[in-house]
C-alpha cells in the first residue's frame, strides 16, 4: 500500500513538474519520452533547448541572408530549405559510400604485411627510438686525487682516499641535430 502511494505521488509530482515547464521544454520532454528515454538529468532538457534555439536561429539568419541576396523582402520556404541544406553540408558529415570503403579496404589488404623477425622477450623499437640508452659516462677523478695526495692533503677514512666519480654527458647524445647511428637490427624499415 505504501509503495502504491509513493508511485502515485511521484507520478503526480512529475505531472506537476511538467505543467510548470515552459511549452518548449514540455515538447523536448515528450520527444525524449517517445524515444524511450526515461532517465535523464534535468539539465539535459536545458541543453537540448539551447541546441534547438541556436540551430533554428542560425538557419533563420542564413535564410534571411539568402532572401536578401535574391532581392526578396521576406523569407520564402525555399530560402529556409536552402539554409538547412547548407547547414547540413557544412556542419554534419555523411560517411563515405560502402562501395568506396570496400574498394579502399581491398586495395589496402592486397599488400602483404612484412614478416616479423623471431625474437624472444619484449619487442622494443631500435635503440635510437628508446629512452633506455645511457647518455652519460662516469669519469674517474683519480688524476685529481693523485695531485691532492702529492700536495699533502689529508686522507679520508682509514688511510686511503676514496675515488670519486663525476658524471659527464656524452657529447653525441647532448648535442641536438642529426646523430649517426649504427643500428644493425633496424626492423622498422
Amino acid at each position: 500500500m505504501a509503495d502504491e502511494d509513493q508511485d502515485g505521488n511521484s507520478a503526480m509530482q512529475t505531472e506537476l513538474d511538467q505543467s510548470s515547464l515552459p511549452k518548449d521544454a514540455q515538447v523536448i520532454t515528450s520527444i525524449l519520452k517517445d524515444m524511450g528515454v526515461t532517465e535523464y538529468e534535468p539539465r539535459v532538457i536545458n541543453q537540448l533547448l539551447e541546441f534547438v534555439y541556436r540551430y533554428v536561429t542560425d538557419v533563420l539568419d542564413d535564410a534571411k541572408l539568402y532572401s536578401s541576396h535574391a532581392g526578396n523582402s521576406s523569407i520564402s520556404r525555399e530560402d529556409v530549405k536552402f539554409a538547412i541544406q547548407m547547414k547540413l553540408d557544412h556542419s554534419f558529415t555523411n560517411p563515405p559510400p560502402r562501395d568506396f570503403l570496400v574498394d579502399l579496404a581491398r586495395q589496402k589488404n592486397s599488400t602483404a604485411l612484412p614478416t616479423l623477425k623471431t625474437y624472444t622477450g619484449a619487442r622494443l623499437p631500435p635503440d635510437r627510438y628508446c629512452l633506455t640508452s645511457s647518455n652519460y659516462r662516469l669519469k674517474s677523478q683519480s688524476k685529481s686525487l693523485r695531485k691532492m695526495s702529492r700536495q699533502g692533503s689529508s686522507s679520508v677514512g682509514y688511510g686511503h682516499q676514496q675515488p670519486t666519480y663525476k658524471p659527464t654527458v656524452n657529447a653525441q647524445m647532448a648535442t641536438p641535430g642529426k646523430r649517426k647511428w649504427q643500428d644493425v637490427d633496424d626492423y622498422d624499415i
